[in-house]
């Protein structure tokens, strides 16, 4: 379950009813989209965060495409498209 945080109080939605809808504004917007997951070291427990907003700047962008590239053998995808010009 995720839980989604605007404003007021917390609702606790499925993950996969949470992120098409984040695409969605995210590819309307224009705005980057991050999904990571991070596991506590101490208790294993595991978290996963989505964001949009305005994060990636030109070099950072830059360094994880060369990353994303360099790990291909290890199961890494690399979608990269053009956009059409809005209007």
């Amino acid at each position: 379950m995720a839980s989604q945080e605007r404003g007021g109080a917390k609702k606790r939605r499925p993950v996969e009813e949470v992120l098409p809808g984040m695409l969605a504004r995210a590819l309307d917007k224009r705005e980057d989209l991050i999904l990571t997951f991070e596991t506590d070291p101490d208790s294993g427990a595991e978290r996963m965060y989505a964001m949009t907003g305005q994060f990636v700047s030109e070099c950072m962008l830059r360094k994880l495409i060369g990353k994303a590239e360099s790990q291909r053998d290890e199961g890494s995808v690399l979608l990269k498209q053009r956009l059409s010009k809005r209007r």
